[in-house]
This record gives C-alpha cells, structure tokens and sequence, in this order.
C-alpha cells in the first residue's frame, strides 16, 4: 500500500509539471517523447508488449515511478505496471 501511494504522489507530480510546461509544446513534446522511450524499454525488459504511445501521460509517470521504485522486485514491478495498463 505504501508503494502504491509512493507512486501515486510521483505521479501526480510529474503530472503537475507537465502542465507547467504546456507553455513551450516543443518542450512537452520532447519530454514525452523521452518518457515514452524511456517506458517502451523497460517494457521490453519485462516482456510487456504495448506500445507506450497508447498510454495517458498520467499513467506514463505511474509507470515511470513504478520502475524507478526500489520498493518492488521485477515481478512485482510487472504486475503493478499491468494493472495501470489495464486502467485505461
């Protein structure tokens, strides 16, 4: 439970800068790019076949915060990233 909110709060961070920078979409557009790279590799790592493109910017930092967790080993990391997945 206390990985879950951890990474919620992360998220929701992430997501609030963001907005922030909404004011330069070039800027935007780089860092969610480098966001869904950064995914599309780890998914690769732990056998998940979606193409990050398809996720919500919010679900894209949960699962960043996620795989960036200590709290998780990498079978628990795949599950939780499924579940956001999943929450489409």
């Amino acid at each position: 439970m206390k990985n879950t909110l951890s990474a919620i709060a992360i998220a929701l961070t992430l997501s609030s800068g963001a907005a922030y920078a909404q004011n330069d979409p070039a800027t935007m557009d780089v860092g969610l790019s480098m966001l869904e790279l950064a995914t599309a590799r780890e998914f690769s790592k732990l056998g998940i076949d979606v193409d990050p493109m398809t996720l919500s910017l919010n679900q894209l930092a949960t699962i960043k915060a996620v795989l960036g967790s200590s709290d998780y080993n990498v079978n628990d990391k795949a599950s939780q990233v499924k579940a956001i997945i999943a929450s489409n």
